[in-house]
């Protein structure tokens, strides 16, 4: 890893490419020795103390001039990987409570489904409605037409000869 970050800043240095200020320069001290001895430390740290690994790498990255931005989303992947690493353990060693999760799996659907054909039932009433109530209203407007039924509609400015 070290190598491979090493060579990638290389590539950058000898053809003069511009940095971008957040870049980190990958110097063979920073790793060889830095990087590696921070990552341990952090590894040891969070282990004894049981907090997780990103409290601790959190800051280190961010010393190392790493965007926040760029430092959060590594955090949230950390923390997915400890996670998903940790549920693979227990469902390996058959501690993982499947019936709750797959009862909670099931009714999460269940009341997705419910909630979506909930919607697609009050959209079709609500259209439904719309166009019974259109066809009534012009089937009424043209039965008085054909009546002579005064429709209301009278010459706003008084003229004779509308």
């Amino acid at each position: 890893m070290g190598i491979n970050l090493r060579l990638r800043n290389r590539l950058m240095v000898i053809p003069n490419t511009p940095f971008v200020d957040c870049d980190v320069h990958w110097t063979k001290h920073k790793t060889q020795v830095v990087f590696p001895l921070y990552c341990t430390s952090a590894g040891i740290a969070t282990g004894l103390l049981g907090i997780g690994g990103c409290m601790v790498k959190g800051p280190v990255m961010l010393e190392n001039g790493i965007l926040p931005q760029v430092q959060t989303s590594s955090a949230s992947f950390m923390i997915l990987f400890t996670s998903s690493a940790t549920t693979l353990q227990f469902a390996s060693t058959g501690m993982f409570p499947v019936m709750p999760f797959g009862t909670f799996v099931l009714v999460s659907v269940v009341v997705f489904l419910a909630k979506r054909l909930l919607v697609c039932i009050l959209v079709f009433t609500i259209g439904l409605s719309a166009m019974c109530m259109g066809y009534i209203g012009f089937q009424t407007t043209k039965h008085d037409i054909e009546k002579g039924i005064d429709l209301g509609f009278s010459n706003i400015c008084g003229l004779k000869n509308f």
